[in-house]
């Protein structure tokens, strides 16, 4: 006697359309763009690329399949994702459960309790310039409050490291003065890599899924084309005001929850709250494009 058929599984239909393939590539092209340039700026070719987005698309067609409640076997990995089924074990056996979450860092601590705390706050609700040593308020009370742990010089001077705090000395005293533009780590520091990720994951997932029709999410932007270089700055330094207030408030409220949900066993949620401004000539993009097809040409002939 032979084995009986299998039953095939009976999944409910998706409630929405998926979104057409063709307009998904072409949207992907203008988000894709500016990363191959990264890429290509840090020595990295198509080649090495094909390689990362295979066990990427592995990874995600696993996700896939747990979401729609099928099992996911090296096959229907496979069959999902495209990815050869040898390719799809190698990932399984050796990358599976790879990726490990970073938790905050005590300095990103220090400086949130800074812009959230009271006691370290001017009158503007600004985080103001600090004793580097005595009574509360200085730093030291201020990096003690958040961590017994480290000591207040260790995590002052990451803090310097990263760009977040200047000394400055007033009277003969040290006073640890913290840098209003906010957290800027140095161009291809460990951290900008780690802020950079963070921010355009949770940047597209929120865009994805407001296109799989998932709950809407906040993910809107403000475009204006036609204006001079002067406007465009000037655009540029009101939103970098802007973003100073609604970042002082969201950590400050941020800090709060953050106090009150920590112990709780239904504490498992992160949030992220961005914004951003890129301005652009457009003149010199459209001569840009002219001198490569110039130079195209040239090759032709």
């Amino acid at each position: 006697m032979g084995r009986p058929p299998r039953h095939l599984p009976t999944n409910r239909p998706p409630e929405h359309a998926a979104p057409p393939a063709e307009e998904v590539l072409r949207a992907l092209g203008s988000v894709l763009a500016p990363l191959v340039r990264l890429l290509l700026a840090s020595g990295l070719d198509y080649a090495r690329l094909v390689a990362e987005l295979k066990m990427l698309f592995v990874e995600q067609a696993r996700l896939e399949l747990l979401r729609g409640g099928q099992p996911d076997t090296n096959s229907a990995i496979s069959m999902l994702s495209g990815v050869h089924r040898k390719d799809v074990r190698e990932w399984r056996e050796n990358r599976l459960g790879a990726r490990v979450a970073q938790g905050v860092s005590v300095s990103s601590q220090v400086y949130a309790r800074w812009v959230q705390d009271p006691l370290y706050r001017d009158r503007r609700k600004r985080p103001k310039p600090l004793p580097r040593l005595g009574a509360v308020p200085s730093f030291d009370t201020l990096a003690r409050s958040v961590t017994q742990d480290v000591h207040p010089y260790t995590v002052l001077t990451e803090l310097i490291r990263l760009g977040l705090v200047n000394i400055e000395a007033r009277k003969g005293e040290e006073f640890v003065v913290p840098n209003r533009e906010g957290f800027v780590p140095p161009a291809g520091s460990r951290e900008l890599f780690d802020l950079f990720a963070g921010n355009l994951s949770d940047h597209a997932s929120a865009a994805v899924g407001n296109l799989l029709h998932g709950a809407p999410r906040l993910e809107q932007s403000v475009f204006v084309e036609g204006i001079t270089r002067e406007s465009a700055q000037h655009l540029g330094e009101l939103a970098r005001r802007l973003w100073s207030q609604a970042r002082n408030e969201m950590i400050a409220e941020a800090s709060r929850r953050y106090a009150a949900d920590r112990n709780r066993g239904d504490a498992t949620y992160r949030a992220r709250f961005g914004a951003y401004y890129w301005e652009q000539d457009l003149q010199s993009r459209d001569s840009a494009g002219d001198s490569a097809q110039e130079r195209e040409q040239d090759e032709t002939d």
